[in-house]
């Protein structure tokens, strides 16, 4: 497959890091947050140290060291716009098996995005080759593509910066305390005292979209909205919403075929040593799913103004 040859998902629905926004110009203007995979036999590109339990950018909080490879990628990335003015570098950060990059195109290009994307590649094998003394290929470093998420929206980048700043702090607290993904928490959301169960770190992503089908929707605009949900779960995209009606659930579906990550609304209260069931159980314990209650009374029946306020509050929560 060449690499300008993408597919955005495995055909076993996991995230293949090959995600693309197929309808986009990637000649024109833009901010793509984009994200490039380990290969699977090189060395890891640093790893984890500090303790999750002190907050990002005080001293002694979680932060990746990175290895003698780590270091080469990040100083490509660094001289990266002083080889290429048309670019400009938000903000990175080198993970163990994968690197996040937030790259500005500042006007527009007669070259596609893989042309830029493919000459860092070429320029981090190049620095490799030099420090192991031999021919480094790209691909020895990167599996084959990358990933790409134009930011379409006019959210404050600040969003952005902080989500892919804190990749460090969210990488420990998963492996130094993993029981932070099964513990009730209490949130307030506007007017909203809720619980929460599961991976918090989803609020913080700013990729959410809320997912709400209307029974005024045509049939064709049920299958636009499937496709459009669909696509942006293939981006990575985080899906918020209750899952009410049959449809709904479909998405979901779907979506969890396709290894999305979910923000569940349900008005049903947490009791105490709540435990999900099982299939919400394992997609909490994989950091895919966060569940959120609205803890109305016990036993109080689905009405359609509950209905309402969840959606709301799913709205609140895609737009944070």
């Amino acid at each position: 497959m060449s690499k300008s040859e993408i597919k955005p998902l495995k055909e076993s629905g996991e995230h293949s890091y090959h995600r693309r926004a197929i309808s986009h110009n990637y000649y024109a203007p833009f901010i793509y947050h984009i994200i490039l995979k380990k290969a699977r036999s090189c060395e890891d590109f640093g790893s984890i140290e500090g303790n999750a339990r002190i907050a990002p950018g005080s001293p002694g909080c979680a932060r990746i060291k990175e290895s003698e490879l780590g270091k080469i990628i990040a100083k490509a990335l660094i001289h990266f716009p002083y080889q290429f003015h048309i670019i400009k570098l938000h903000q990175f950060c080198v993970m163990p098996d994968h690197v996040h990059i937030l790259l500005q195109i500042r006007y527009r290009s007669d070259k596609h995005l893989d042309f830029y994307i493919d000459r860092l590649r070429e320029n981090i094998a190049a620095g490799f080759s030099i420090l192991s003394e031999r021919t480094v290929n790209d691909e020895e470093i990167f599996i084959p593509g990358y990933c790409d998420k134009p930011l379409y929206d006019n959210r404050n980048l600040d969003g952005w910066y902080k989500y892919i700043r804190e990749n460090p702090h969210r990488l420990a607290m998963r492996k130094q305390y993993p029981m932070f993904f099964r513990r009730v928490r209490n949130l307030k959301f506007g007017d909203y005292e809720c619980q929460a169960y599961g991976n918090l770190f989803l609020l913080r992503n700013p990729d959410k979209i809320a997912v709400k089908i209307s029974r005024s929707f045509s049939a064709d605009e049920r299958a636009r909205k499937r496709d459009s949900w669909l696509s942006a779960v293939a981006q990575g995209t985080i899906l918020v919403s209750p899952f009410i009606s049959p449809a709904e659930k479909e998405i979901r579906s779907e979506a969890e075929s396709l290894n999305a990550k979910i923000i569940l609304i349900t008005h049903e209260p947490f009791p105490e040593r709540y435990k999900p069931a099982a299939h919400n159980f394992a997609l909490c314990e994989e950091g895919r799913l966060l569940i959120i209650s609205m803890a109305m009374p016990i036993a109080t029946p689905l009405t359609r103004e509950i209905c309402m306020q969840m959606n709301a509050l799913a709205g609140e929560i895609a737009a944070l």
